[in-house]
């Protein structure tokens, strides 16, 4: 009837079972955390760990470091809060993460940040998105070696507790690589981590009271990077990877793999198996009277039963992230229709407008994102100059993350 007062429909209370049925069709974590906060029946209507959402599109956790120097105490107050740029949304998120003050960012496993307290006084695992927390022994307890070779080289393990790898590589960030063998509430679930400094790769289980020492290397020339599938280490340097079973220790493999030889390159594990991705510099080119440094990526699945590299020619359905001290993953390109296939994000540091550099090579005050074809390695800026970089020295490592409500 004209003149009557619009009617409003009471949202809050439609049955349990519809809006339990809406929130398993919700894709995008951003859109969940939304839904369940409408009101309070919604949220209990919704599942607290939504397993139907698929992989989600990483974020690029822009570095930030304690308001301290590794070695010393703080100048001043950490207030937590840390930026986050989301690349689905076009967006930087700031999450309020109080648990994350005064603490060091070393590495990102499946939506969980591996968290590093000054001298390794504290380890534990956050996610960001639920800020479920699952503390971790810490390094300054005596390690539990899980063997004792005489070829191989330990250091004095009974005297000496986790700080003693740490300590070499504070300026490193310590720790590169997070790794979980299972889910985390599986209690058989074993946790690793993986020093480069030292080659040193640590395992534990939750609750457990110190770290257990799997395998280290006393000098480490060449870079590394390390991975776990299927129950074993994936430990990959300059023209070989190294397997490592920790039930078979003494029955480790090393492949010789002419295909590393390079000087960058990373591995990125997925369903399929463990990825090699190898960045090779090739000569500049003449692009407009300026000449642009280009990138060749190279991609390679490690064949577990002939225990060599197979080429992937066909990248259509892959996409890499890769942030700097080689924090990188892959995702499945069909999972998302924005995503260009067969092709790789990078971060960088670039320059200011003012005084623009080709592709962020070299020294810079403003971080980037930039996206290439695999086929190519030609860059273009997906998003400019979206933080400032932090002006300390050594700079914290920018990362991709991806987000997970589980």
């Amino acid at each position: 009837m004209e003149g009557s007062p619009p009617e409003f429909r009471d949202w809050a209370h439609l049955p349990l079972a519809a809006v339990k049925l809406v929130s398993e069709k919700v894709k995008s974590i951003t859109d969940y955390v939304r839904f369940r906060a409408v009101c309070s029946p919604w949220r209990s209507a919704s599942l607290p760990k939504p397993r139907h959402l698929p992989p989600q599109l990483p974020w690029l956790m822009i570095p930030c470091s304690p308001n301290q120097d590794w070695l010393s105490f703080p100048v001043k107050k950490d207030d937590g809060v840390r930026l986050f740029y989301d690349l689905w949304e076009s967006k930087m998120r700031k999450l309020h993460l109080p648990e994350m003050s005064d603490m060091r960012c070393c590495a990102s496993y499946q939506g969980w940040l591996l968290l590093l307290a000054p001298a390794g006084a504290e380890v534990f695992l956050l996610n960001p998105i639920t800020r479920h927390r699952v503390q971790l022994p810490p390094f300054t307890t005596p390690l539990k070696d899980l063997w004792v070779r005489d070829d191989i080289w330990l250091g004095d393990l009974p005297v000496y507790d986790g700080r003693h790898f740490l300590q070499p590589i504070l300026g490193d960030f310590g720790i590169s690589r997070v790794t979980f063998s299972a889910d985390l509430n599986d209690p058989n679930c074993i946790i690793s981590v993986f020093l480069p400094g030292c080659w040193g790769i640590f395992c534990c289980r939750v609750g457990d009271p110190c770290w257990s020492l799997v395998t280290i290397r006393h000098d480490s020339s060449d870079f590394a990077d390390m991975t776990c599938y299927n129950g074993r280490y994936y430990l990959l340097y300059k023209g070989a990877m190294s397997i490592i079973d920790p039930n078979k220790l003494e029955e480790r493999r090393v492949c010789l793999l002419k295909e590393l030889r390079v000087d960058n390159m990373f591995l990125v594990e997925q369903k399929s198996g463990i990825y090699a991705v190898t960045i090779n510099n090739v000569e500049e080119e003449e692009e407009g009277g300026k000449k642009l440094h280009k990138q060749k990526f190279e991609l390679y699945q490690f064949n577990d039963q002939t225990w060599k590299l197979k080429k992937i020619t066909d990248t259509s359905n892959t996409t890499i992230f890769f942030g700097n001290n080689h924090h990188g993953l892959g995702v499945c390109s069909d999972d998302w229709d924005s995503l260009d296939r067969g092709s790789i994000y990078m971060d960088y540091k670039c320059a200011p407008p003012s005084g623009e550099e080709v592709h962020g090579l070299g020294s810079g005050s403003l971080y980037s994102i930039f996206f290439a074809k695999l086929v190519d390695g030609k860059f273009e800026p997906v998003a400019r100059d979206i933080a400032k970089v932090s002006p300390i020295w050594p700079p914290p490592p920018a990362m991709w993350f991806q987000p997970s409500y589980v």
